[in-house]
């Protein structure tokens, strides 16, 4: 009897036990696709619109320019060859002086060595009696000193000594009517500019045909040198800045240097020196005359602006912006420097779309590139000025 009760008991335990798996099964096979959804199904899309990124047009300057540094040196040539032999006792002219006929140039053994014009140089001592092209361009100098009102006919005369006799009573030496070779330098031409030849020094001791003095062209040479892979151009004006002067330059002419730069050569727009009437300024090292100049390789222009960003391009190249309800809007670009563009073709104050910033469009791998210049060490803006491309879809 009990035996039978406790076998009924144990049977409906197990229908229990069965019942509760079954439910729990349930449970879980629904929580299972709950869940499911939750984390597979599709979510709920915003509007591409709202998440693109939209800037305003607005009022924008934008320009590009090149700086550039200007380099200013002279070109030294022999001021002329001198025949005096001796110690270079003293110096008369510093280096940069300008020199003029009848100038003192320095002194060996304490005899004076004057500057003069011509282009025979002084060979021998002359005394009354000679002739030649040398007598010439010592009665010019005579002349030119206002010490002789004769013809320069080429023969030591009489009236050429008495000159002669003048002149070395005025630089302090014998008044004997003889001009020894060392006496007298000639240049080509006077006046200018001269400077001491590298190596030279009171002390030295000179033997005939000794350089001691050098000529400096009438006008330094303003030029450029420009590295492969610069952007700058040959045919666009330099402006130079020196002080408060700023000068518009022109390349006038190229070369290259032994490096393989190129070195291009500026003169003012009417052709005339960079330096005009202040070259006796221009430092005799060419390290210190270094002057800093701009190049304008895009002209500066305000008006409607943009971030280069929001500039699209057509498969063909023609620029557009976005709105924000899609519509393209074709615009014409103006000028571009410093990430920014202005454009010509849409209002103040019209919001448009980055081009490369949103999420509702994708670029066209076949819309052309923009050209941007080469990086170089002399681009102000550190940035580049190529646009973007792309085409909403």
């Amino acid at each position: 009897m009990n035996m039978a009760v406790s076998h009924g008991s144990g049977h409906r335990r197990s229908v229990w036990v069965i019942v509760a798996w079954v439910v729990s099964l349930v449970v879980f096979a629904g929580l299972g696709v709950v869940f499911g959804r939750w984390a597979f199904g599709t979510p709920e899309l915003e509007d591409a619109a709202e998440s693109r990124a939209t800037v305003v047009v607005s009022s924008m300057t934008v320009g590009r320019s090149m700086p550039v540094m200007v380099s200013a040196s002279w070109v030294a040539r022999p001021f002329g060859v001198g025949a005096a032999e001796g110690v270079l006792t003293s110096l008369s002219v510093a280096d940069g002086a300008t020199v003029n006929v009848g100038d003192v140039l320095y002194t060996v053994d304490l005899r004076p060595v004057v500057a003069a014009v011509g282009t025979v140089p002084a060979f021998r001592d002359l005394t009354r009696g000679d002739t030649g092209a040398d007598v010439v361009q010592l009665q010019q100098f005579l002349a030119a000193v206002g010490l002789f009102d004769g013809e320069a006919d080429g023969e030591f005369d009489y009236w050429t000594a008495v000159a002669v006799e003048a002149w070395q009573e005025g630089v302090g030496v014998e008044s004997d009517g003889v001009v020894r070779a060392g006496d007298i330098v000639y240049a080509s031409r006077l006046p200018t500019r001269v400077r001491l030849v590298e190596d030279m020094a009171v002390g030295d001791r000179l033997m005939a045909g000794d350089v001691v003095l050098s000529s400096l062209d009438g006008v330094p040479e303003f030029a450029v040198t420009v590295l492969s892979g610069s952007t700058l151009s040959a045919t666009l004006p330099i402006t130079v800045t020196v002080g408060d002067q700023v000068v518009e330059t022109v390349v006038s002419s190229t070369r290259s240097d032994q490096g393989g730069a190129s070195v291009w050569s500026l003169t003012r727009v009417d052709g005339s020196s960079v330096c005009a009437d202040w070259c006796d300024q221009v430092a005799l090292d060419p390290a210190l005359a270094v002057y800093p100049g701009e190049q304008v390789v895009t002209p500066a222009a305000t008006g409607p602006g943009v971030p280069a960003a929001a500039v699209w391009f057509t498969a063909s190249g023609e620029p557009y912006l976005v709105s924000v309800d899609g519509t393209q809007l074709p615009v014409t670009i103006v000028s571009q420097g410093q990430g920014g563009v202005v454009v010509d073709g849409v209002e103040l104050g019209t919001v448009v779309v980055l081009a490369d910033q949103t999420t509702a469009t994708t670029p066209v791998a076949s819309d052309p590139p923009v050209t941007s210049d080469p990086p170089v060490a002399s681009d102000p803006s550190g940035v580049g000025s190529g646009l973007p491309s792309g085409t909403p879809s």
